[in-house]
């Protein structure tokens, strides 16, 4: 048997982590957590005065976030000026991806009006109405 370092609890030598609090035996190692941020593209969101936080997207085909006014939206901004859905972010071909969804509606990348579907990297600023969503690593 084995004691947790976290709350104590004893568990089978076996374990890889505690059921009692979650958490792992063994700290994860450096080439675990750097396939873990190759694996993901990271976004920050900002809306001045309301919230800023980092969201993530799988590197994986076919995953993405959705962005607009709409509870439903992985990134939600609410405002009245930004569509219920105004844009996608996702992952294709070995790419992150910005894709207008609402033409009525204005998103900015890099300060140019988004029409259609454009690759972005690493340092884009997005605007979606007053919101910056800024790609840390792409």
């Amino acid at each position: 048997m084995k004691t947790c370092p976290n709350c104590a609890s004893a568990t089978f030598d076996d374990m890889e982590l505690c059921y009692d609090c979650m958490s792992a035996f063994e700290p994860p190692s450096s080439a675990a957590q750097n396939n873990l941020e190759q694996a993901v593209a990271r976004l920050q969101v900002a809306l001045a005065g309301y919230f800023s936080y980092e969201m993530l997207l799988h590197k994986l085909e076919g995953c993405s976030l959705s962005v607009g006014s709409a509870a439903e939206n992985a990134i939600v901004i609410p405002q009245e000026q930004v569509s219920a859905r105004q844009l996608q972010v996702f992952y294709a071909h070995g790419h992150v991806w910005a894709e207008s969804v609402d033409a009525a509606s204005s998103a900015t990348i890099d300060e140019i009006p988004l029409c259609g579907t454009v690759c972005i990297k690493s340092g884009t600023q997005i605007m979606v109405g007053d919101a910056h969503i800024t790609v840390l690593e792409a």
